[in-house]
């Protein structure tokens, strides 16, 4: 006769024995995990230092030249704007006005033509 209390209590001893094998090989992968994901970033951040140490005056000459770069824009920028002005000021030195519709020589000033 078979004894089903037993055989169960056996299974879940077993199911239990199991489970603590796979518990302790899970932790063992995430300390592993945890180990090389330490050891990655501890030479990413040596290899980054030795990037930035190797290329830091390339890039401190390409930041110089991209500020004078943008100086100049901004000068040559600066004269655009002060020669319109120049301009705009001179041809509106250049018009007269009528005082009023009824300006007798208003008609002269706003001939299309200066030729007699």
């Amino acid at each position: 006769m078979v004894n089903y209390a037993e055989e169960a209590r056996r299974l879940a001893e077993e199911n239990q024995r199991r489970m603590a094998i796979l518990i302790d090989e899970i932790q063992e992968i995430n300390e592993l995990t945890a180990a090389r994901g330490r050891e990655f970033a501890d030479r990413l951040a040596a290899d980054m230092g030795q990037f930035w140490a190797e290329h830091a005056a390339e890039l401190e000459q390409a930041r110089a030249e991209a500020e004078e770069k943008e100086r100049l824009e901004a000068e040559a920028r600066e004269q655009r704007e002060a020669i319109a002005r120049s301009i705009a000021a001179r041809k509106a030195n250049q018009t007269v006005a009528p005082v009023d519709d009824e300006d007798e020589e208003a008609k002269f000033y706003q001939r299309k033509t200066w030729l007699i």
